[in-house]
């Protein structure tokens, strides 16, 4: 019996970690092919929101999502309305997040599409707690499963060979 697939809720800051500072496509094309499976499985998602910053940051990233024929935008998760409640569930449940600007803007979303998908979210944040919240604590919070890029890597098993 085999387990189930995870399906992954990426965050910016995962997929920023992935691409600018941990596996660069240049030296991790393999990396990358593998990503694009999952994308093409339609395990790995982002939401709507998370998306939109994609494209307003660093270029490695905008240029990546926009690549011609790749068909990453597969990947958008789009806000519906289970989404929607529990993303606004999210933000009144951590005001002080909502606080925090429009840097965490997407942040809710992100843990929204995790619950209402059964995905574990991928980030590159760390820590929080209740007066700065961050992904990690909203999501032990709320009992959602989360890691970082290399937790990914290593849930599916890759393994690169030169």
């Amino acid at each position: 019996m085999s387990a189930v697939p995870r399906i992954y809720s990426f965050d910016t800051s995962g997929l920023i970690d992935g691409i600018e500072r941990f596996y660069p496509i240049g030296n991790f094309p393999g990396v990358w092919e593998h990503v694009d499976d999952l994308i093409a499985a339609g395990r790995l998602l982002v939401s709507e929101e998370a998306w939109a910053e994609a494209l307003r940051a660093d270029a490695p990233l905008k240029s990546w999502c926009l690549e011609p024929g790749m068909n990453r935008e597969a990947c958008i998760r789009e806000t519906d309305a289970a989404v929607a409640t529990i993303a606004g569930s999210i933000t009144n449940d951590f005001p002080k997040w909502a606080q925090q600007g429009r840097k965490n803007g997407a942040d809710p979303f992100v843990i929204a599409v995790a619950e209402v998908d059964a995905c574990t979210v991928i980030t590159g944040e760390t820590n929080g707690g209740p007066g700065r919240p961050k992904i990690p604590y909203v999501c032990g919070q709320r009992n959602v499963d989360y890691g970082k890029f290399v937790d990914m890597v290593r849930y599916e098993g890759w393994v690169l060979h030169r």
